[in-house]
């Protein structure tokens, strides 16, 4: 999306612009013969944007600086040759086939609109079903830490009968984002992206002002925004029944108006154009509405299974979702929409595919069942043109 030059990319960790010319450089503790071996210890780079400690083999310093270089530093302490890219601001190891084209996505959503619970899903669809769908290696990048370690203990945990919804994702909570490399082969070459997501908490888009502290979406190139059924005026009550407890500033159109008040300031956009980021609008917990929904409808058929993103199947999709939002009290959000956003899609999702007790936070005894929980995401990396579309 042109928002960097070449060597210029926002970090997919802390969000901070870096410069791939001017990284630092992770010492290897392999030692030269007669010096003394480094070890690991806390960062407190590390701990100050990711809220990580954990021991970490020290930056590669001299005269008291972190060596920045492209390709390779000396440790000055142990003499290890060393090529571990790390950014220079929360010292977090680079993916070797990180480019300026990296899509760094925002999942945005308020409180209890089951964004951790959808990222859970996310992270198992992606590995499993999606790298299967198109032949894909989908993995973390140096292994699973911060969010991404997250989110694969809560589907274990999650898995098993009677398994306990996650916990609120706290205010101000420091986590690393899930890093995600995706390498599949088309005409014979190799192709690669890294991207990653971010959980917020739920409140931080409970008004304007809050939304405005969001650092990382300045650097976005899609966001995926996470809407509750329940809280659209037609759907009060149901909610009730169920035991759903709602905010009044939670509705959708005041998440909206946050977020696009977000994307305006940070990526430039004046009042009279519309904002070029695309944003993937995803209404959760569709299966609590399957009984108003045929069950020949579109809306629960399976995603496809083609290695492509198919696009005549995804408007139609759209359409038949706006349909419902409109007919749930939702019609000022699609005018919004329409308005401030050069290009959107809306969908229907379930990270869960069977109702839970929502007053006792228990997983239905059928366990989890994913329901196009991946098409928001391939829509934006169909967008970019990473994936073939089928129109």
């Amino acid at each position: 999306m042109g928002i960097f030059s070449k060597s210029k990319v926002p970090c997919p960790y802390c969000y901070n612009e870096l410069d791939l010319n001017r990284v630092v450089f992770r010492c290897t503790g392999q030692t030269q013969a007669g010096r003394q071996a480094c070890t690991p210890r806390p960062d407190t780079f590390r701990m100050q944007f990711l809220g990580d400690g954990t021991p970490t083999m020290p930056i590669v310093q001299a005269g008291g600086a972190a060596v920045t270089g492209r390709d390779s530093a000396t440790c000055a302490d142990c003499g290890a040759r060393t090529a571990v890219r790390c950014c220079p601001s929360c010292h977090s190891m680079l993916p070797h086939s990180i480019t300026a084209e990296s899509p760094l996505f925002g999942l945005v959503g308020v409180r209890a609109s089951g964004k951790t619970v959808m990222l859970s899903a996310l992270h198992s669809e992606l590995t499993k079903t999606v790298a299967r769908r198109f032949d894909a290696a989908i993995d973390n990048p140096g292994g699973g830490t911060g969010l991404a370690k997250v989110l694969q203990d809560l589907n274990a945990e999650m898995a098993h009968e009677g398994g306990l919804l996650p916990q609120q994702t706290q205010v101000g909570q420091k986590s690393a984002p899930a890093v995600y490399e995706w390498r599949y082969a088309q005409n014979g070459r190799t192709r690669s992206t890294i991207f990653s997501f971010y959980d917020n908490a739920g409140e931080d888009f409970a008004s304007e002002d809050r939304a405005l502290s969001i650092h990382y979406l300045g650097q976005v190139s899609g966001v995926i925004l996470l809407l509750d059924p329940f809280s659209f005026p037609e759907n009060a009550a149901r909610a009730a029944d169920r035991g759903v407890s709602l905010s009044a500033s939670d509705g959708p159109e005041a998440v909206l108006g946050s977020l696009t008040a977000v994307l305006r300031m940070s990526h430039s956009v004046k009042q009279n154009k519309k904002i070029p980021v695309p944003v993937a609008v995803v209404v959760s917990k569709i299966d609590a509405f399957f009984d108003e929904i045929p069950h020949n409808h579109p809306l629960r058929q399976p995603a496809s299974k083609l290695p492509l993103f198919d696009e005549a199947e995804s408007k139609s999709l759209h359409d038949h979702m706006a349909a419902l939002i409109a007919r749930w009290g939702g019609d000022g959000l699609l005018r919004s929409l329409e308005q401030n956003y050069d290009t959107y899609r809306v969908f229907g999702a379930s990270a869960l595919g069977a109702e839970p007790d929502y007053r006792a936070g228990v997983i239905n005894a059928r366990g989890r069942l994913p329901h196009r929980v991946a098409e928001p995401f391939l829509w934006l990396l169909a967008e970019r043109g990473f994936l073939r579309k089928q129109s």
